[in-house]
């Protein structure tokens, strides 16, 4: 922990995987899974430097990030706005907020719209609360009260990934956010990180020898990749529809409802032991091939 990564070279059949670290030192393994987060080392490894998908891409929204002492948001707002998770919808910029720490705190996440680059290479930036304030000046009073409260707030640019070809090559395979970085607009990202280790993990456990990782990987690339890849799509949509961007639904609001009420059921409702089980045949006709 806490090396960075200089180079790898394949393991041919039989052979071990080497890793280089940028202190000089060096690691050999049967395979090597690349789970370093959404400014990956080891995607750049997989992909190759050239690769177009390589970078994660500014999706044109920041966020406010900070947090309320839970007794100081009941009394601005009530016991039943500060105590359950709200989202508060509006043109170009929604705002989240749920308890966190047992109820004593309110999370507060406020997200705006920006066209064009996101120009700093920072992606968390310090900012001032009135600034901030300014933003959300067209909202209601709840939402007012709450951002006037906020502590400390930063400013958080949120990128995504574009769709990887692939996930593995041979024995090198990435998962969770350096394979498919997401928006946080389903509250889905980690959530595909942990199913990504769960079939992982299970296909790992059904291989026998060196030889039956490689099929391990390709049947993980088979089954999460197109899942992965949709979450982090329809992320992107339903940042559009909180701000009232998407160009079918805009601001009805009857339409809107009836989106959000079922938009998520595939995400939530997901048979993980069929999906592993339609992995492991997978990796079992590719053994057997």
């Amino acid at each position: 922990l806490g090396r960075g990564w200089s180079g790898w070279r394949w393991g041919d059949a039989g052979e071990k995987m080497v890793v280089w670290f940028a202190d000089g030192t060096s690691a050999e393994a049967d395979a090597v899974i690349g789970c370093d987060g959404v400014k990956s080392v080891t995607r750049r490894m997989l992909l190759g430097a050239d690769s177009a998908v390589l970078e994660p891409t500014f999706s044109h929204k920041y966020a406010y990030r900070g947090l309320v002492p839970m007794e100081k948001a009941v009394e601005a707002v009530g016991e039943a706005l500060a105590r359950n998770a709200q989202q508060y919808l509006g043109h170009h910029g929604h705002v989240l907020t749920f308890p966190i720490e047992k109820g004593k705190t309110l999370n507060v996440v406020a997200f705006q719209s920006k066209d064009g680059d996101w120009e700093d290479e920072r992606w968390v930036l310090p900012t001032k609360k009135e600034d901030m304030i300014n933003e959300f000046a067209g909202f209601g009073e709840s939402v007012q009260r709450i951002l006037s409260l906020m502590e400390n707030p930063d400013m958080w640019a949120l990128f995504d990934h574009p769709p990887a070809p692939t996930y593995y090559k041979g024995r090198f395979a990435i998962l969770g956010d350096a394979a498919h970085a997401s928006t946080p607009h389903q509250g889905a990202g980690a959530g595909q990180a942990i199913e990504d280790a769960y079939i992982m993990t299970n296909l790992l456990g059904n291989a026998n020898s060196v030889e039956d990782i490689e099929d391990a990987f390709r049947a993980f690339d088979c089954v999460r990749r197109p899942r992965t890849q949709k979450v982090v799509v329809t992320s992107r949509d339903a940042g559009s529809l909180y701000d009232f961007e998407d160009e079918t639904i805009g601001t009805d609001l009857d339409l809107l409802k009836r989106n959000l009420e079922t938009r998520y059921n595939w995400i939530w409702d997901e048979d993980l032991l069929q999906q592993l089980k339609t992995a492991q045949d997978i990796m079992s006709r590719k053994s057997t091939s």
